[in-house]
């Protein structure tokens, strides 16, 4: 079987470079959410579901619980998981199990957690009314779920400018920038077809500053190679019109939402969160 083409500008993907793609914005949205849940306490079992690199477990530990809890991290990708390895490699004492394990297909057993936190992993499930129920299940009687989706990117309209700039009009958007939009409605339906009550979910907006780093192009060539691949594939094309696109990423950043601080590039990024109430 041939190897498929890659172009040679596109940087080869790995766990680091996704925590270095998100920046601390899911962090930060983790914690600032862990101030409206119910407190932790001694005996809280947490689920990182869809981990990735571990920012809700990272939230939690940084939030300073109660000794006692405990912390299940899972995902499906395990090169995802790998930087939260290496961060537990590093805090030996911190109460986390990692695990792979598919978030639409969780192999805990009924109520086992005080708290479920899947965040920003919707718009990549297989079945996510699947997932929604999984939550629901696995929560404790008076436990809280916890989904969180984007409501606002604002560097994702510039990708896309550039997947139809470099590719035509008619090019059926990448695969990946096209799912990475999961808006509250589709959460709100979700979660009526998994057996939720509309009366048991509570919905929240969380407002954080993603930091693309003092080096705004290689965010950019990041972003470019990790989402836009297009259907089908790489192409020639995509090679030949690489520095077409990452060019026009950076201006339209530049000429709209970006700030900067001290270097650092940082644009602002809003999310719609569903916190939702199993009942006792």
């Amino acid at each position: 079987m041939a190897t498929p083409f890659v172009p040679k500008q596109a940087i080869p993907f790995d766990g680091a470079l996704l925590q270095e793609l998100q920046g601390n914005v899911s962090d930060n949205i983790a914690l600032d959410l862990l101030k409206d849940l119910p407190a932790l306490s001694s005996s809280s079992v947490i689920h990182d579901n869809g981990c990735g690199y571990g920012a809700v477990t990272m939230a939690v530990m940084a939030s300073k619980p109660p000794k006692g809890i405990h912390i299940h991290a899972t995902d499906i990708n395990p090169m995802f998981m790998a930087q939260l390895q290496a961060k537990l490699a590093e805090n030996t004492d911190w109460p986390v199990e990692t695990e792979n394990m598919d978030a639409c297909a969780l192999t805990f057993p009924d109520n086992i957690f005080d708290l479920s936190m899947t965040t920003f992993v919707f718009s990549g499930l297989e079945d996510d009314v699947a997932a929604a129920s999984q939550i629901r299940r696995t929560l404790k009687p008076g436990g809280t779920g916890v989904i969180a989706v984007w409501k606002e990117m604002a560097w994702h309209t510039a990708l896309e400018n550039a997947h139809h700039k470099t590719r035509g009009a008619d090019e059926p958007m990448a695969p990946f920038l096209s799912k990475t939009w999961y808006k509250k409605e589709k959460v709100q339906q979700v979660t009526r077809d998994a057996g939720w009550a509309d009366a048991d979910i509570e919905f929240v907006e969380k407002a954080a500053w993603l930091d693309l780093g003092e080096d705004l192009k290689r965010w950019v060539t990041l972003a470019w190679s990790f989402l836009a691949m297009p259907v089908g594939g790489w192409k020639q094309r995509d090679e030949d019109k690489w520095d077409e696109a990452i060019d026009s990423i950076v201006q339209e950043l530049r000429q709209g939402p970006l700030k900067v601080e001290d270097g650092v590039h940082k644009i602002r990024m809003i999310a719609d969160v569903s916190l939702m109430k199993k009942p006792e």
